[in-house]
């Protein structure tokens, strides 16, 4: 008797975990298409099926490989042009849905995938950093950081996960990004109000 009970309350905390942290569900897929149309629809099944479902059980940096060139396949395009404003942080949701945004967007969906997967969410920051583009010219913009460390000793230790260069690399080979200006994490530190906006967004998927 004793063993079914403590059975029975495993299974209920096994099922409990699965809706608390069902990230894409039939809901979502349903309103994606509604929304967007079946392009979008498609994107969501694949995320759910080719990362979500089959990368659970993979190493981090299967993780982190796959998941950055899934996302990375998004269409880049700026807010003025997808919101009618100069900055938005899109959720996931409004991102995969319309598949397209800029690069917070493509920071904001891999850290939201990540974390769904089991990545610590302590080591995963948005980064806002200065790059030189081709053209040398200095640019702002934003990447997921990946600490190898809890606590990184060096530009080595931190894994950059970029929608401009698409190879996952450690900072100290990122010669283009010639100054970190913010390391952030709504999750494990203080919380901005685009933060918290965000995580509303999140909260109630919005598409």
């Amino acid at each position: 008797m004793k063993f079914i009970l403590i059975f029975m309350i495993g299974m209920l905390f096994f099922y409990a975990n699965i809706v608390a942290t069902d990230l894409v569900t039939k809901k979502v897929i349903s309103q994606a298409e509604k929304k967007y149309g079946k392009f979008s629809k498609n994107r969501f099944l694949d995320m759910d099926k080719a990362l979500l479902k089959k990368l659970k059980s993979q190493s981090t940096a299967k993780k982190l490989n796959t998941v950055n060139n899934w996302v990375n396949y998004i269409k880049y395009k700026s807010d003025k042009k997808v919101y009618g404003v100069k900055d938005y942080w899109a959720t996931l949701y409004e991102f995969v849905g319309k598949g397209k945004g800029d690069c917070e967007d493509y920071t904001i969906a891999k850290y939201y995938i990540l974390k769904e997967l089991g990545v610590d969410p302590k080591r995963m920051k948005f980064a806002y950093v200065v790059y030189k583009d081709r053209r040398g010219k200095k640019v702002s913009h934003m990447v997921l950081a990946y600490l190898k460390k809890k606590k990184p000793k060096s530009r080595k230790d931190i894994l950059i996960l970029d929608n401009n260069n698409k190879k996952i690399l450690p900072a100290s080979k990122r010669k283009d990004i010639i100054k970190v200006v913010k390391l952030i994490n709504g999750d494990t530190g203080a919380k901005s109000k685009k933060w918290k906006k965000l995580e509303a967004g999140m909260k109630r998927k919005k598409l």
